[in-house]
């Protein structure tokens, strides 16, 4: 029999016998419920189920570093969704899959609805009632319905996961829209069987993936960043505080520049919304626990590990007592820098980005790449220096309705 999970509870106390005979039991467990004979996904806090180690070396971790405690289903190490959790008997099951093999999109479809989560996903609080996921989860049943539809009658491959391997190759090799569209009614009308689901053209395949919610707002700007074009001024043609015109101009003959008919603005932030960035944090099966991590699994012994160990933080609580009760409630940081986004370095542009760092999460994980949270982009040759705080209105806007009236999610850890 498998071993029980309370063990996990002693992880403060990893040179306890009974955590190492635990570890042991656990080992034993996963290699043979996988059917695996050589590596399985590491547990441990510093590895977090990312990588797969061989059995020594996970042993090692588990004995040094901790198992995750909030890991209390073991999807990566006894099975798929709706298998029995009670007994955990040893069962050898040779068509259970490597979850490596898993197709990545319906992964990542996983995390983005919570009906994807696990069903015996469980919270450390008893205050809480499972729910169905309200209106801004559920509006990700398009989206699933996009992916169950086979690319054509008899295919393996999905139809949404098949578009983003298509425009992630046309956006790292730079294809124009119009090439792209080309490329699709090519694989369409002559490689693939009639009646395919592959979309006909750039504009189509870009509708499917809109329910991601990973759009941008774009947002008229000052060639001076005196102001944006932003609510009431939205419509304005002229700058109120400098008089420069919204529009681009030919230096020649000082006429308007246009596009298609449109004219073109002098300057463009663009600028990414914060809310349903943070819900997807916790509609997230990955990280929605670990978004608790600094109230739940913080080792208060006065070592400086984290931000929540500083002053600063524990300075905030007093000030806002009912905002440091929620561990749910999301601390960020600001950071931004300028780069040349283009290989050749003579070209006359630069931007700068304004990153967000989520420090709910662990230390180990609140400070890599995949988890910053990309603000906007702010565009210029030069630094926006104290013009800054006129593009960073709508960050601020949406941060202020974020503090005094809150926005609803979907918790996908305590459903």
């Amino acid at each position: 029999m498998a071993p029980n999970k309370e063990w996990m509870q002693l992880v403060q106390d990893r040179l306890d016998n009974a955590y190492i005979i635990a570890v042991e039991k656990f080992l034993d467990y996963a290699f043979t419920k996988l059917g695996e004979t050589q590596e399985i996904r590491c547990p441990c806090i510093r590895c977090c189920n990312e990588s797969s180690k061989t059995h020594e070396m996970v042993r090692s971790h588990l004995l040094v570093y901790g198992i995750i405690q909030s890991y209390t289903f073991w999807y990566h190490h006894e099975g798929r969704l709706g298998q029995p959790e009670s007994d955990f008997e040893f069962v050898e099951d040779n068509n259970i899959e490597n979850d490596d093999d898993e197709d990545e999109m319906h992964e990542l479809l996983r995390d983005l609805h919570p009906d994807f989560i696990e069903e015996n996903m469980n919270t450390n609080s008893d205050d809480f009632v499972e729910e169905e996921p309200n209106p801004e989860a559920k509006r990700f049943y398009g989206l699933l319905n996009d992916y169950e539809q086979p690319l054509y009658a008899g295919s393996k491959e999905r139809k949404l996961s098949t578009l983003i391997k298509l425009l992630h190759i046309k956006s790292i090799s730079q294809w124009s829209n119009a090439s792209f569209t080309m490329l699709l009614k090519m694989l369409k009308a002559d490689l693939l069987p009639d009646g395919s689901n592959l979309p006909d053209s750039y504009y189509k395949a870009k509708k499917v993936i809109r329910n991601l919610g990973l759009s941008y707002q774009n947002i008229d700007a000052c060639k001076n960043s005196c102001m944006l074009y932003w609510k009431d001024d939205k419509i304005l043609e002229l700058i109120k505080v400098c008089g420069a015109s919204r529009w681009k101009e030919n230096q020649c003959n000082g006429e308007t520049q246009s596009k298609r008919g449109k004219k073109i603005p002098c300057k463009i932030l663009h600028y990414f919304p914060l809310k349903p960035r943070l819900q997807r944090l916790f509609m997230s099966s990955k990280t929605s626990s670990l978004m608790r991590w600094h109230h739940d699994e913080r080792v208060a012994d006065g070592i400086m590990r984290h931000p929540v160990d500083s002053v600063a933080w524990k300075r905030l609580d007093e000030l806002h007592p009912s905002f440091g009760i929620e561990p749910r409630n999301v601390l960020l940081g600001l950071a931004s820098d300028g780069f040349q986004p283009f290989k050749n370095s003579k070209t006359p542009y630069r931007i700068w980005p304004m990153v967000l760092i989520p420090y709910n999460l662990p230390p180990r994980l609140c400070m890599k790449q995949e988890n910053f949270i990309l603000a906007m982009l702010i565009p210029g040759l030069e630094s926006p220096g104290d013009a800054i705080d006129v593009y960073l209105q709508p960050l601020i806007d949406e941060l202020k309705e974020l503090w005094e009236t809150e926005v609803e999610t979907f918790d996908a850890s305590a459903k």
